[in-house]
């Protein structure tokens, strides 16, 4: 690894061993920000409890330095700055503090500490990297706009930039495919299947894209290598989670004109919005009673990425994490969106794969926005993190379709619906209700009599049929 000091190179003597991944970018790879050509000549690998990403170094032609961030498929450009009176880490909020930058407002959207303890370099990078590193981070958002703040030093180092696509960069000398596969095994985006270690069941994951896996069979926590799956947290729940899913995980579905993978699923218990809240962020430590669920399912196309599918007892609806926050108001709201409600969340079952790790007991707290005539912005928070997505509705017809479900919902479906009643059922209800009210029938001066069983009997053969149900 070589290290930049004074406008050199020296070598710092620490050579790394970097997890070959699916990354399109390599050393030397070159594009163009905001009008200015910049060059990758370094990289920053970072493998943490809860995730990866790396960090490329890059260097303008203008002189300047900057940072591209690749979590994922979410990538972020930013450059060194000044801000004026950086917070203290320890007062930061995630969803609550406020920073001002260049006269707009930032809401902090992750705070954590972080331990560096697999990171490894390649190239050149302005420091030297330490075998174990402890550092803090806290990230601020506006709209698509980005600042973060390092707070490894005694002054905390601050980065501004914004969210990018790699399209919208220019870019030249990328890793083709062919390199990619020869050097990881496997192309980025494709589907990798292994037996669970604890169980022995079957699990699926998108290679380049999952880092954590929940077995759907014994619900444990499973990592991902290169090709391989290593036990985290072994469990003995044996019963078939899969059950609980109206979407089978590992299963595919053409949606919106879009093949997609069933990679994930949660399942969420509703908890009173204020108990959750006290429970997050004012220390308490109370019983949360369910209120209701809902399940979402983590969806995956190669080329439009990710995307959640949810189903509750509203119907079911697509939903997308927002890369650019709405506008907020001096209350931290969407301006223009009127408040729907507040809410908890907390993970029941997890299963399958995601791009970050999740465990059953997660809490979360959701505000909910009406934006225009059938969306809905969602402000989720938790202890460190705060992120925005939005969601359209989709009719259960569709769905059942993309994945070749029964035309009737199982689960949660806009239309809730008693399950048919057989024909048999049927004759046996209907001989009860003219037994029950045959002394009634034999009594002189009781002509709606009849009539009541007449309506009775039509009600015994109509209900719990739809359009186009046979006996």
């Amino acid at each position: 690894m070589l290290v930049r000091q004074d406008n050199g190179v020296v070598d710092s003597g620490r050579d790394s061993a970097l997890l070959e991944d699916f990354s399109p970018l390599q050393i030397g790879t070159s594009g163009t920000f905001v009008a200015q050509r910049f060059t990758l000549v370094g990289r920053l690998q970072v493998q943490y409890d809860d995730g990866a990403w790396n960090e490329w170094y890059a260097l303008f032609d203008d002189g300047r330095a900057g940072w591209l961030s690749e979590a994922g498929d979410l990538y972020v450009m930013t450059m060194p700055v000044e801000v004026d009176n950086p917070p203290k880490f320890e007062d930061t909020r995630a969803g609550f503090s406020e920073l001002t930058f260049q006269d707009k407002h930032y809401i902090a959207s992750d705070v954590r500490k972080i331990s560096l303890k697999r990171a490894a370099a390649q190239g050149e990078l302005p420091f030297v990297l330490k075998e174990d590193t402890e550092n803090r981070v806290s990230d601020w958002r506006c709209e698509n706009l980005f600042i973060t703040l390092d707070y490894n030093n005694t002054t905390p180092e601050a980065f501004f930039g914004r969210m990018v696509n790699l399209d919208d960069l220019k870019l030249e000398n990328k890793r083709h495919e062919d390199e990619i596969k020869e050097s990881a095994g496997r192309l980025k985006g494709s589907i990798a299947s292994e037996n669970c270690p604890n169980c022995g069941s079957s699990v699926h994951w998108v290679n380049g894209l999952t880092s954590h896996l929940n077995c759907p069979s014994c619900s444990s926590e499973l990592t991902v290598g290169k090709d391989k799956a290593e036990l985290i947290t072994a469990n003995a729940m044996r019963t078939a989670q899969q059950s609980l899913f109206t979407l089978p995980i590992g299963s595919k579905g053409r949606l919106k004109k879009r093949e997609f993978y069933v990679m994930g699923a949660v399942i969420y218990a509703e908890t009173d919005a204020q108990e959750t809240f006290d429970n997050l962020f004012s220390g308490a430590n109370r019983t949360l009673t369910p209120e209701g669920q809902w399940l979402e399912y983590l969806l995956y196309n190669p080329t439009q990425g990710f995307l959640w599918l949810v189903e509750s007892d509203d119907g079911w609806s697509l939903s997308q994490t927002q890369n650019t926050w709405p506008r907020l108001d001096r209350n931290r709201q969407p301006q223009g969106c009127g408040k729907l409600y507040d809410y908890g969340g907390k993970v029941e079952v997890a299963a399958g794969a995601f791009y970050w790790r999740i465990r059953s007991g997660d809490l979360n707290y959701y505000s909910d926005y009406r934006d225009g005539q059938n969306r809905k912005l969602s402000a989720e928070l938790n202890t460190h993190e705060m992120a925005w997505s939005k969601s359209v509705p989709v009719d259960y017809s569709e769905i059942a379709e993309a994945f070749s479900l029964s035309s009737r919902a199982l689960h949660y479906t806009a239309k809730m619906a008693a399950d048919g009643i057989d024909k048999s059922l049927r004759i046996i209800m209907t001989a009860i209700l003219v037994v029950v009210n045959l002394p009634a029938l034999m009594m002189d001066g009781n002509s709606a009599d009849p009539f009541v069983v007449i309506i009775g009997a039509w009600l015994l053969w109509t209900m719990g049929k739809e359009d186009g149900d046979e006996d």
